[in-house]
């Protein structure tokens, strides 16, 4: 029997796909766990929340999209890897 890894339904040995859901039935493997060491960047812009609880959330994004590309930029020439920008 194969447990579907995306509803847990069991389904029988010879299934490539869940009789349930339909996912790709595949062998649990045991992760393989990795250990990093990070770094995390904490920034506030001065000004910026009064700034944008008067803008449209499209604008706020626009006015953003440049600093975080600058930013990105940066981060990556030093082999930095952005995972996300948040807030």
């Amino acid at each position: 029997m194969l447990t579907c890894l995306s509803c847990g339904q069991e389904n029988p040995d010879g299934f490539r796909f869940c009789g349930f859901c339909a996912a790709p039935l595949t062998e649990s493997r045991p992760r393989r766990e990795e250990r990093k060491v990070v770094t995390v960047l904490f920034a506030d812009l001065v000004g910026f929340t009064a700034r944008a609880e008067r803008l449209d959330p499209e604008d706020v994004r626009a006015l953003l999209a440049p600093y975080h590309e600058r930013l990105r930029a940066e981060l990556e020439r030093f082999g930095g890897t952005v995972e996300k920008f948040i807030g």
